[in-house]
């Protein structure tokens, strides 16, 4: 009898797929392998596939395919699949006398047998992890991208939504970042957007997720991270992210900071509080951070 599906009903991307099958953590093609009896399996590794299988449910099944084939493959036929998968490598083992791997017999019975795989491409797991990391990456700041910032920030705000998980969020711009270009290049414009990726990704706690946001933004997720704790980093980010230009002026900041709170359900709600507190930054003469607090009656904004 299978198992009920009983994870969060949200539709996952190819994004939290690969993330899924990338990270430390996750299921590996090295512990995939084991699983299907091409090594034996630790303590260690049986304890982690037994919490992987009960959080995921019947997506456990197809975990175990995307990592094998990068191929999505629906719950409610992966775990069948995955039977036949293994019964099709216990046969060429026996026909050939020899352990037959795991990728081997998957993409073999998906390919030639079942047809449920086009043409398949066999590229190495390194290889994978390396491609992924340069397409969520800034080229020129080194931070994570537009695009990985909303799939983190959605992420963070629906394990809030779900488990209560605290999450902030601060929101950064180069004041009059405009006039630096005019007065002193584009080139130079590009020194101090670098410049500042760099000093963003020093700073950061490694739970910190620092983003290029736009142009000359940049955004800071920060899990597990109250409000009065978000605006003192925000604080240390004001003052770490002054950067000296030719001449002796120095190109500052304005902040914008916000956290979930009782009345959040979205990441667009969120983005949207910080944006605000941003604004305000802007308009209060820049140089300074404002913190969106959420109050009875409506949203009042303080300095951090």
């Amino acid at each position: 009898m299978k198992e009920p599906d009983d994870t969060p009903s949200y539709e996952e991307t190819d994004a939290d797929r690969r993330r899924g099958i990338l990270g430390d953590n996750a299921l590996s093609l090295n512990l995939v392998s084991a699983l299907a009896g091409d090594r034996p399996l630790t303590e260690t590794e049986k304890h982690h596939l037994c919490e992987l299988k009960k959080s995921r449910g019947l997506k456990f099944f197809s975990d175990l395919l995307y990592s094998i084939t990068y191929q999505h493959f629906p719950p409610e036929v992966a775990e069948d699949l995955w039977d036949e998968v293994l019964r099709h490598k216990y046969e060429l083992s026996t026909a050939l006398g020899r352990n037959v791997r795991i990728v081997v017999a998957a993409l073999d019975h998906l390919s030639n047998i079942t047809d449920n795989m086009g043409s398949a491409t066999l590229v190495g797991e390194a290889h994978i992890k390396e491609l992924v990391g340069l397409s969520l990456r800034d080229g020129l700041t080194g931070l994570f991208n537009h695009t990985y910032f909303y799939q983190q920030i959605d992420f963070e705000v629906r394990r809030y939504v779900r488990y209560g998980a605290l999450v902030s969020l601060v929101l950064i711009d180069i004041d009059d970042f405009k006039v630096v270009n005019d007065t002193y290049g584009h080139r130079e414009g590009d020194r101090i957007l670098a410049a500042m990726g760099r000093i963003l990704m020093y700073v950061a706690r490694d739970s910190d997720i620092c983003c290029r946001y736009g142009g000359e933004e940049f955004a800071v997720i920060l899990p597990f991270t109250d409000i009065h704790e978000a605006g003192t980093i925000a604080n240390r980010l004001k003052m770490e992210l002054a950067e000296p230009l030719p001449g002796g002026q120095t190109v500052t900041v304005s902040i914008g900071v916000a956290s979930c709170g009782k009345t959040t359900k979205t990441h667009q709600e969120l983005v949207e509080k910080a944006d605000a507190a941003l604004y305000q930054a802007k308009r209060s003469g820049k140089n300074c951070v404002l913190v969106a607090v959420d109050e009875e009656g409506g949203r009042i904004y303080t300095k951090g």
